[in-house]
């Protein structure tokens, strides 16, 4: 790395998220001394500068100088750095089992837990317990002699006053100036995780723009050799642009993802399982990764938009938040239940979680668009947000374009009537970088059938399923067993599986069991496949070069 980008890079540690003890500060106060237990300074992620000298990047730090301890995130608080503080004792740690290991209290959040289990995710500050939360965007925790502060939290933004066309124009100068700065920040190699969409498809074809490809562009999925829709879409846009491609396909045991992942987000997500065989590649290369995060929602509302700006501009917030519990429950359901998992895990609790959603939406009802606003706070920071912290926290370093503050500032500004269609970033795309306009995205390309599954790897999965339900020490285990053989009536077999492992991680959780998950995760980590890749693609130039020709 070039002393330029050492000086601009200001934290680039690597928090190996499989650790047994992950990163952790905990102090007590008695009889006026304090007793301090693990690191008393640490910096997480990864921070740059921007060209007015603003903080930006996804980065955590605390510090303890014998008497007072400061702990912080970055602007949007996408670095879920959780904390205790109660009474004379505090602690912090991007990991929520380290806290309840180091003594933290286990008292659950009714109204957050009836929130995740109906939408699939924790929103504002919470998390599963009244006592554990992660700070605020821009947050900042005080602590001294038993007697703490916590600043920080969203902004609303203000309306824009712009054309469609100075949207498409300013969406490109904004990300090409976020690229710019992260590839004077990081000089050695970089693995672009690249999907069939406009995120990080947008981020390779600006590193081809600024004359820096990745090493290779990374696409995982589970269809075996058969490349489904994303895969191809992928393989396309590579193939056009002239940059390696790997394709991660084997056949994986879903609930061993599962549970890893739910250890690694903190039990704080009912996604990302899929994401597992990414999380073990990235393991084992020195490369930094770049993240796509918040592309999406700041230039196009998904599907339901229009149906809920319309609620909103009718100040009925509660109505946006049954409907999007209702479509969840939809997605995540057998046809003939169609009610989501709240009813099973947070039953009688549906009126107290939509009027939480709805009150929270409501303190956004003058952002150009109060649902954007919200998802962006919510799910994109408190869910989504996990990727680049815990699913891609395995590799060197992680970036993510999308979070310059300059980009947030103007897509949440950004006047409804010019996002309303959700063609900005396919604008934005088409205009920057002609060359590719040509190359589909998912949606233009069809699923190839897929080969029938090997009955023998259904089998070790049932087994490999019940040994993970086992491994997390339930207190009816032959009942746990017979459950998951049997599958559910009311939810699909993989979001059954998440659910009632979650609800398992959560039973009678307390400091010992919560080490033993640790170190099951980081055994699990050991012990994982290397056998990842099933499909390459080498241009033609590198094809060359890599045969001696």
């Amino acid at each position: 790395m070039t002393a330029a980008a050492q000086q601009n890079q200001k934290r680039t540690r690597r928090w190996p998220v499989f650790e047994t003890t992950p990163p952790h500060f905990a102090a007590q106060c008695r009889n006026g001394q304090v007793s301090v237990t693990g690191d008393t300074t640490c910096s997480l992620g990864n921070e740059y500068e921007t060209t007015s000298g603003r903080p930006a990047g996804v980065f955590a730090s605390w510090s303890w100088d014998g008497e007072t301890l400061v702990a912080e995130v970055d602007p949007f608080g996408y670095f879920n750095l959780f904390f205790f503080a109660n009474g004379k004792t505090v602690g912090v740690s991007p990991s929520l089992l380290q806290l309840i290991a180091d003594g933290a209290d286990t008292t659950l959040d009714h109204r957050a837990l009836a929130v995740f289990y109906r939408l699939g995710l924790f929103i504002n500050d919470d998390t599963p317990f009244k006592n554990i939360r992660v700070l605020p965007p821009g947050g900042r925790l005080t602590w001294r002699n038993g007697e703490f502060t916590v600043t920080g939290g969203p902004t609303v933004p203000q309306v824009r006053e712009i054309s469609r066309q100075g949207a498409v124009d300013g969406f490109i100068d904004l990300a090409r100036q976020s690229m710019t700065r992260i590839l004077d920040a990081w000089t050695d190699d970089i693995v672009l995780p690249l999907s069939g969409g406009r995120d990080s498809r947008h981020i390779l074809l600006e590193m081809q723009h600024l004359g820096r490809l990745p090493k290779t562009c990374v696409t995982f999925h589970h269809g075996g050799r058969e490349l489904n829709s994303e895969a191809r879409a992928a393989r396309a846009v590579c193939e056009s642009v002239g940059v390696s491609h790997t394709i991660l396909g084997h056949p994986r045991s879903r609930s061993r993802d599962i549970l890893r992942t739910l250890i690694l987000t903190s039990l704080c997500s009912d996604e990302h399982a899929q994401m597992m065989p990414l999380h073990d590649y990235l393991a084992d290369q020195p490369c930094a990764a770049l993240d796509g995060i918040a592309g999406d929602i700041l230039t196009n509302p998904d599907d339901s938009a229009e149906e809920y700006f319309q609620l909103a501009s009718r100040g009925d917030y509660a109505g946006i938040a049954q409907r999007m519990i209702a479509g969840h429950g939809r997605v995540i359901s057998q046809a003939s239940w169609g009610r989501g998992a709240g009813p099973l895990y947070a039953p009688g609790r549906d009126d107290e979680a939509i009027d939480y959603i709805g009150t929270t939406i409501q303190e956004y009802a003058s952002a150009p668009d109060p649902y954007q606003a919200f998802w962006f706070w919510s799910r994109t920071r408190r869910e989504i947000g996990l990727v680049p912290t815990s699913m891609f926290g395995s590799a060197a370093a992680i970036y993510c374009p999308y979070l310059d503050p300059e980009f947030v500032e103007f897509g949440l500004s950004l006047p409804y009537r010019v996002t309303r269609d959700q063609q900005l970033h396919n604008d934005a795309i088409a205009k920057a970088y002609p060359a590719h306009r040509h190359v589909p995205f998912q949606e233009g390309f069809r699923n190839l059938p897929h080969t029938r599954p090997n009955p023998f790897h259904k089998i070790t999965s049932a087994l490999d399923g019940i040994s993970m339900l086992l491994a997390i020490g339930p207190e009816k285990p032959f009942k746990e067993a017979a459950d998951f053989l049997r599958g559910s009536k009311e939810l699909h077999r993989s979001s059954a599986n998440i659910y009632r492992m979650h609800a398992l991680c959560l039973e009678s959780l307390d400091a010992e069991k919560a080490k033993r998950l640790l170190a099951l995760n980081a055994r699990l980590h050991a012990s994982r496949s290397r056998d990842l890749v099933t499909d390459t693609y080498l241009p033609r130039k590198l094809a060359e070069t890599t045969n001696g020709i």
